[in-house]
């Protein structure tokens, strides 16, 4: 199994590969920033099911998260968070986060609220949530790489 920083090698390479593809687009700082902080959180994504750099930085991200949604006094929002905050340490490993079709039910289910609730920053947010999804898929490749070939770090 690749270690998480031949991960964030496979989200960068992933990363410069869309880049290229849009080479010729003119993107603005924000996506193209957000777009690689993206990628490498996607590339570290699918180890939130057992300890790992990626499941680090989930649950501090998920703990400033659900900060927010309480000040912000939007309770319903926080109690389904924190329900899917469980669900990571309630599979095994290689499960479901390791499987195309949940990441693509994950990025459409987040296209469809960002598309239902962020107005203004509805285009910003869609480019981060695919940015995300191409860096959890170049991880789960990866992955299944290493295995193939048998090589371990």
């Amino acid at each position: 199994m690749p270690s998480y920083k031949v991960h964030l090698i496979g989200a960068v390479a992933t990363y410069l590969g869309i880049l290229q593809l849009f080479k010729n687009a003119e993107l603005s700082i924000a996506i193209i920033l957000q777009g690689l902080v993206f990628c490498l959180l996607g590339g570290l994504f699918p180890d939130i099911d057992v300890k790992s750099k990626g499941q680090k930085v989930f649950y501090s991200l998920l703990f400033f998260l659900l900060l927010f949604l309480l000040y912000q006094e939007k309770y319903c929002m926080f109690a389904v968070m924190s329900f899917l905050g469980i669900i990571p340490l309630l599979v095994r490993h290689r499960g479901i986060f390791h499987h195309i079709w949940f990441l693509i039910a994950v990025s459409c289910a987040g296209s469809l609220i960002v598309k239902s609730s962020c107005g203004f920053y509805e285009n910003l947010m869609l480019s981060n949530i695919w940015f995300f999804f191409a860096g959890s898929v170049s991880h789960v490749l990866l992955d299944r790489i290493f295995t193939k070939l048998k090589i371990y770090f």
